[in-house]
């Protein structure tokens, strides 16, 4: 005679969290020889190697560039009951972050980095961000979210990530290790990396200065349009995000 057994209040609300109280399922028997794994030719994108490169020259010698950084290999759960903290840490696997910064000397993790492109903008992608961002920020790590862009000012990046670590700031964080900070100021560079340098060993070519404006709302580079409309604004040129209609972001137009 076989009896029935529901789900005790604990088997419930691992359930809840995606974590099973029953017995493991099955096992697939797998040969052992030989095994099937290959190489990823694709381990960076362009745009994540292309802005890889810029990361280096951003940074200089006051931190360590890490890509692609396991969620549960930074962080982890601590509430005081193991199986609240299994089904937490269940939540972060298989999530990573595009860029790490971390102190060279010890490798303490600085700041985080998002390179967000058009996919971004998908409601399950806003979702995941979301969650990321809280996960950071309960854990008390900075993250920043950089638009994709062709070209980038290594200057203006430099600032900004130094502000998001806290570097400019007087007296604050790692600012003050001797040995977080380079002596010697960058050189002056307005592309996303120097042609001289990283064309002959790079699979693609070096981006270029443009004057193109960038989308205000999801980085992507802008179209010259020209309004067709009958009425009074009929004719005039603006800029346009090139992703529309999915992103209506516009810039006014104006000519040098």
């Amino acid at each position: 005679m076989t009896t029935s057994r529901k789900p005790g209040c604990l088997a419930a609300f691992l359930q809840l969290f995606g974590v099973s109280s029953g017995a493991s399922e099955p096992s697939i028997a797998l040969p052992e020889e030989p095994l099937p794994y290959r190489l990823r030719e694709d381990f960076l994108s362009f745009a994540e190697l292309s802005f890889y490169h810029v990361l280096q020259q951003a940074v200089g010698d006051w931190a360590v560039v890490c890509p692609k950084i396991s969620l549960d290999d930074l962080f982890y759960a601590k509430s005081g009951q193991r199986a609240i903290n299994q089904a937490y840490t269940n939540k972060i696997d298989r999530k990573h972050v595009d860029f790490l910064l971390c102190q060279p000397r010890t490798m303490r993790p600085l700041l985080g980095i998002e390179l967000d492109d058009s996919s971004h903008q998908r409601r399950a992608r806003q979702e995941r961000d979301r969650f990321v961002e809280q996960v950071f920020a309960a854990a008390g790590l900075p993250l920043y979210r950089q638009p994709v862009r062709s070209t980038y000012n290594v200057h203006e990046l430099t600032a900004t990530l130094r502000e998001q670590v806290g570097f400019n700031e007087a007296g604050r964080g790692a600012a003050t290790e001797p040995e977080a900070v380079s002596a010697q100021k960058p050189k002056a560079v307005e592309t996303a990396y120097s042609p001289q340098k990283f064309e002959s060993s790079l699979p693609f070519s070096s981006p270029t200065v443009d004057t193109t404006p960038h989308c205000p709302h999801c980085g992507q580079l802008m179209v010259l349009r020209t309004v067709k409309k009958e009425g009074a604004h009929k004719g005039s040129k603006f800029w346009g995000c090139k992703d529309y209609p999915r992103c209506r972001g516009m810039k006014p137009y104006s000519e040098i």
